[in-house]
């Protein structure tokens, strides 16, 4: 089960943990009181009272908002986050193709580089979805690109170039990389670099006070959302949550 780690500000020093539904799915959430001037000696040892009781109900991903800044109190209680590096890179072809209309580029007369230390499922099935949208596509993985690419070119016709002939307008790196392009996401690792870009649900407004991506990340691998609900937003772009 996942928990919600939050802290109010309100008088008291009880930590309440509390079941509760996020979106559909049953969560605990424990809710930390705080006040304005509170030693953080106070806050540490009420969130680290919130994540043990949290644990005992059987919580073993939390969820926190944004910059969480007591992640160590949660982590020795036995607590972690909720991973993003298999949603992040399940997203690439949306985010190179939103990347392409914030610049006003047309995806026939783009070219995309795909990065990464070896061929993986998410890189694949990110080529095999381009291929046919972008004039150039590009894929720098070792020996394993070289022979993806000649079956992307046997199978689609498709125009896939070496990595050292097409400068790329947005490379999509599935593993640490030195690649470059004028937009570059970053889709692994603990903490996924999307260059500012959103990622949203159609039509819907998610629960405030919760870092989105993460939050995301759980429903879509919950089945609660698919790729196809999912939309792609520029940078700076005024959200409610």
């Amino acid at each position: 089960m996942v928990g919600i780690m939050e802290w109010k500000a309100e008088k008291g020093r009880r930590v309440r943990v509390e079941r509760d539904w996020l979106l559909g799915l049953p969560c605990q959430r424990a809710t930390v009181p705080v006040r304005e001037g509170m030693r953080e000696r106070t806050r540490l040892r009420r969130v680290a009272r919130g994540a043990r009781e949290l644990v005992r109900r059987g919580v073993r991903r939390v969820l926190t908002q944004a910059e969480f800044p007591c992640w160590e109190a949660l982590e020795e209680a036995g607590l972690r986050s909720v991973e993003t590096e298999a949603f992040c890179q399940m997203l690439a072809p949306a985010l190179a193709l939103a990347a392409l209309r914030c610049r006003d580029r047309k995806p026939e007369r783009a070219a995309v580089l795909l990065s990464g230390p070896e061929v993986s499922p998410a890189l694949f099935r990110a080529a095999e979805q381009l291929c046919s949208q972008v004039r150039d596509l590009v894929v720098d993985a070792g020996e394993e690109g070289e022979e993806l690419a000649a079956w992307l070119r046997a199978e689609f016709g498709a125009a896939v170039r070496p990595p050292d002939r097409v400068e790329a307008d947005v490379t999509l790196c599935f593993g640490p990389s030195a690649a470059e392009g004028e937009t570059v996401f970053r889709l692994y690792g603990p903490i996924p670099d999307l260059a500012g870009f959103l990622p949203a649900i159609r039509g819907k407004t998610l629960p405030s006070g919760l870092d989105r991506l993460p939050l995301l990340a759980l429903l879509w691998e919950e089945g609660r959302i698919g790729q196809e609900q999912l939309n792609v937003l520029p940078p700076n772009t005024k959200l409610l949550t």
